[in-house]
């Protein structure tokens, strides 16, 4: 393996997919197992008036390889804080990121709207990294 090689020690996830979005979302729930580090994406397209706000949460296996209750994450266990991922109106075409340290399995993000968008497009995207076994593809 090249020792520049990203590639092979990453796997991003959706766990919101780009649309215009309404509120709420139904996340997708993303599995950390064999990786010892996530970072959080939230990818903008256009939006227009409005503001959002994100919840990173985090579960444990429930024994069926499926997330038990889901907890809002602590900002203890995030590099950066959960505000950093939120959007006004003049976010357009960015992407804003945290990083996750906690040690649940399970990770997911939803968002609400803090004031009702006229245009809200974007996308929420896990990268799962250090993996435990390489190369994750």
């Amino acid at each position: 393996m090249a020792e520049y090689d990203l590639t092979s020690r990453i796997s991003p996830a959706i766990t919101i997919p780009m649309l215009a979005h309404a509120d709420p979302d139904t996340p997708v729930a993303v599995d950390l197992k064999g990786f010892e580090s996530a970072e959080i994406e939230v990818i903008t397209g256009t939006l227009g008036a409005g503001t959002a706000t994100f919840l990173v949460k985090e579960a444990d296996d429930d024994g069926s390889g499926s997330p038990d209750t889901f907890t809002t994450v602590s900002d203890d266990d995030l590099i950066g804080v959960v505000a950093d991922l939120n959007l006004a109106a003049t976010d357009d075409d960015t992407i804003k990121r945290v990083g996750y340290i906690g040690k649940k399995q399970w990770l997911q993000v939803t968002h609400v709207e803090a004031t009702t968008w006229t245009t809200y497009n974007h996308c929420v995207v896990i990268q799962r990294g250090n993996p435990k076994v390489v190369p994750t593809t």
